[in-house]
């Protein structure tokens, strides 16, 4: 049996250079959007738990790598610069709501639901943002 091991990274740089693994959490969002109370397709608590956490640890990502592209918007042009406001507000919002634990007393459906929202948010403010950088140049 091998066990994993934890990782004391409190700079967070570790899997800076990782890319997202958009796809698989993509696909985990839009599950837990579709799970519905009295469904036979809501797993049980634990389950539904883990995906919260799972889709917070992604959302955690999903912010630094949004911060990394607000970054390389060029700071001159109108169109930049409301962008720029724009995906500022999301960074913030997805912060304040990052900050409340992810598993707490409640509702734990809800709670998933929430964190699968904020994933479907931060990939559309991300896709924005990427959308506004200017193309690279091409290097001799």
């Amino acid at each position: 049996m091998t066990y994993g091991s934890i990782v004391h990274d409190p700079t967070g740089s570790w899997d800076a250079d990782l890319p997202l693994d958009r796809e698989v959490n993509e696909r985990l969002a839009a599950t837990v959007l579709d799970w519905r109370r009295g469904d036979d397709s809501v797993p049980p608590p634990a389950d539904i738990e883990q995906a919260a956490l799972q889709l917070s640890g992604y959302a955690e990502l999903q912010v630094r790598e949004l911060r990394a592209a607000l970054e390389r918007l060029p700071r001159d042009l109108e169109q930049s610069t409301a962008e720029q406001l724009r995906t500022g507000i999301t960074l913030a919002e997805a912060v304040r709501r990052l900050r409340a634990p992810a598993i707490r007393r409640g509702d734990p459906l809800n709670q998933a639901q929430s964190r699968a929202r904020l994933v479907d948010a931060l990939h559309s403010a991300l896709d924005r943002t990427l959308a506004e950088l200017p193309a690279p140049v091409p290097g001799p």
